[in-house]
């Protein structure tokens, strides 16, 4: 099964040198055109809060499945020290909130005259509603200035000139850029304030969240979180659940999992797993959720051994969280990931990877095996076209 795993993640998993040369080139125009030159000059406050971008993502994370080309820009914020904004403990875990305690500059300053209508409700909340709605207004100025050629935007890179649109999506606005043929890719444009740790929360001790409290003193970032314009989910109105925004510690996840072996390419085949097998209610990145609470529960001898023996690990680690039906959030394990999905599904899903377990280790003589659930069926074409010999009996699912 070594050699299996191996092909499967060179051949339909991991993006080639010229596709990730061509897409970095792409990202790099978004960056410098769209976000440092049109964003900044249409919006005084954008100009005067924008700090940097920070590549999120599961591409940037190595988690990235080829030809599935999304990636993450968060758009970092900071807010003006003026304001005296005064963070404050959510009664939903992972979020918080974040209220202007100093209103008297929004009358006086000019950059921010607009501030309240534009961020903050009538107790002076930031609202993630309001902020995702003034980051689409300035992405569409600054798409309006880029080149148009028969009602079509196009970006300009150094590899070629590709149309682009928009929508919005979620916490982000999403930027679909068409490369050519059938390959697209998406960026999606977060709204994010960072912040460092004397901004914490007053009322949050360091438990739940003293994994991230280890990491202050770092440099590089490492002692920064932000927070993402992202409500809890399925929250009646009267919580005002617009006034709640997601914590994230992106920087540091980034490091957890940093020369951790055959971390990425078992994140990588369990993700192309997922996909195979529909489960599409588990996102990413409940996936590399398992992965950060095995990083913290395995040594790091763990993920020097074989992909094989790695990628079994992790399949039946993985397969307990679901069937327990709960991934717990890495930086605080009283908000559940998967909360929200319907217990039979779960179930469901469950059954699936336990069947799918059992049939790798019952089959010590077809190593093969474990690609029925991975590859689609035209891709199980490709692999036995290219030197093994296909099965008398292959099951696809």
């Amino acid at each position: 099964m070594e050699n299996i795993l191996h092909k499967v993640n060179s051949r339909f998993i991991s993006v080639s040198e010229d596709e990730i040369c061509r897409n970095n080139k792409i990202l790099e125009s978004v960056v410098k055109v769209l976000v440092k030159e049109n964003m900044v000059s249409v919006d005084r406050v954008f100009k005067s809060m924008f700090r940097r971008v920070f590549y999120g993502g599961s591409y940037f994370d190595g988690l990235h499945v080829s030809r599935n080309y999304d990636y993450d820009l968060d758009l970092l914020l900071v807010m003006p020290k003026a304001a005296s904004p005064d963070l404050q403990q959510s009664e939903f875990p992972s979020h918080i909130q974040l209220q202007v305690n100093d209103a008297s500059w929004l009358r006086t300053s000019p950059v921010y005259s607009k501030f309240k209508n534009t961020f903050l409700d009538d107790d002076n909340y930031l609202i993630t509603d309001k902020a995702l709605n003034w980051m689409k207004g300035i992405v569409q100025k600054g798409f309006n200035r880029l080149p148009c050629i028969s009602g079509t935007h196009y970006l300009l890179t150094k590899v070629g000139k590709f149309p682009i649109y928009f929508s919005e999506s979620g916490p982000a606005v999403t930027l679909h850029i068409d490369v050519d043929g059938d390959c697209r890719i998406d960026v999606d444009l977060v709204v994010s304030f960072v912040f460092t740790e004397d901004k914490w929360p007053e009322g949050i001790s360091p438990n739940p969240y003293a994994k991230w409290i280890t990491w202050l003193g770092t440099t590089t970032h490492l002692n920064e979180f932000f927070i993402v314009a992202k409500k809890p989910k399925d929250v009646p109105d009267y919580f005002l659940p617009e006034r709640h925004w997601r914590l994230s510690f992106h920087e540091q996840e980034r490091q957890l999992i940093a020369q951790k072996g055959r971390l990425k390419p078992v994140g990588r085949l369990l993700k192309k797993m997922k996909k195979r097998q529909q489960h599409d209610q588990i996102a990413s990145y409940y996936i590399k959720t398992v992965l950060l609470f095995m990083v913290e529960q395995r040594n790091d001898a763990f993920w020097q051994q074989s992909l094989s023996r790695v990628f079994l690990d992790t399949l039946e680690t993985y397969s307990k969280y679901i069937r327990d039906k709960k991934i717990p959030y890495y930086w605080n394990d009283e908000y559940n990931l998967i909360g929200h999905i319907d217990d039979s599904t779960l179930t469901n899903f469950a059954y699936r990877l336990e069947y799918i377990i059992n049939k790798i280790k019952i089959s010590p003589n077809k190593p093969d095996t474990v690609v029925e659930y991975l590859l689609s069926a035209r891709e199980l074409e490709e692999f036995y076209s290219e030197g093994l010999n296909k099965p008398s009996s292959c099951t696809i699912f």
